[in-house]
């Protein structure tokens, strides 16, 4: 090979090293200041339980497949429930939302309610409760 092929080669190989070093890597002391402080934060994050209990109390409902209540603690308290409803329900998801909203929010009344009704797959309403 000539002079000129192997200064091209190197060239290529030079710019090649000078892009990927320069890119975003995470081992940079700067990411690892953004790691150490979302990690800070991330203590301050909600914590999610589930609250079989009541799940239980409204899955003996005629009409009612499942049921799913997940309780968050933190800064936002509230309450997310999944409804699964059959064809032997009766009501509309307007009302059952209204109806089983009343029981959840007897039990957790300073919290915000997230309410999915859904059948066979769908959804059928979501509504928040303040």
């Amino acid at each position: 090979m000539t002079k000129r092929n192997w200064l091209s080669i190197i060239g290529v190989i030079t710019i090649f090293l000078l892009i990927t070093g320069c890119s975003d890597s995470k081992s940079t002391p700067e990411t690892k200041v953004q790691e150490q402080a979302q990690q800070g934060t991330d203590s301050k994050e909600d914590k999610l339980e589930s609250d079989t209990d009541l799940a239980k109390q409204l899955e003996t409902e005629e009409g009612i497949d499942s049921v799913m209540v997940q309780v968050v603690e933190g800064e936002r308290p509230a309450v997310n429930v999944d409804i699964v409803i059959n064809d032997k329900q009766v009501l509309s998801p307007d009302e059952v939302i209204k109806k089983y909203g009343k029981v959840i929010k007897e039990k957790y009344p300073d919290r915000t309610l997230d309410l999915i009704v859904a059948k066979q797959g769908k959804l059928l309403k979501q509504e928040t409760i303040k």
